[in-house]
């Protein structure tokens, strides 16, 4: 039987394991979507995000997020993607937690909500993405137990 360690290891791998596979299912959404994705993004940002978003978003979305959407909309895809493999896989997943915590920041930011917002799926998958951030659950059924033997004093695994 496991003792307490080992059923923290690996409730922590379960989580990581989970969330990439909820990043996994929303870039392929989007990946199926293709060049049309451009216009999906910038529909919801023009039509619901200036209207929800908190007022300073409101204008980071104004000024900068919607004149650059198809760049915007490229770097959301791409980083999504390296977020559900590396944590899916168990690689860098605390460099990985960290991109995810920033997206999800994005996108509660957008829709006008906070990491509190007991309405919000993205303020929970923060908060596991913050405990996949301080821990070490790369190192269970992932890449990072392997890459933690070869450089032991790296912060990323």
């Amino acid at each position: 039987m496991p003792d307490r360690n080992q059923w923290r290891d690996y409730s922590l791998a379960g989580l990581r394991i989970y969330l990439g596979v909820i990043f996994a299912i929303a870039v392929y959404a989007k990946l199926e979507k293709g060049p049309a994705f451009v216009s999906v993004l910038n529909g919801f940002l023009t039509n619901f995000g200036l209207q929800n978003a908190h007022p300073f978003y409101q204008r980071l979305m104004s000024d900068m997020i919607i004149p650059h959407i198809s760049t915007i909309a490229t770097l959301v895809v791409v980083a999504e993607c390296a977020v559900a493999l590396a944590l899916i896989t168990g690689t860098a997943t605390r460099l990985a937690a960290v991109i995810a915590m920033f997206l999800l920041t994005n996108y509660m930011m957008s829709k006008g909500l906070w990491w509190w917002s007991p309405s919000s799926n993205d303020s929970g998958f923060f908060m596991i993405a913050l405990a996949l951030a301080v821990s070490a659950a790369g190192r269970i059924f992932g890449v990072d137990a392997l890459l933690a033997r070869r450089w032991p004093k790296s912060i990323l695994w």
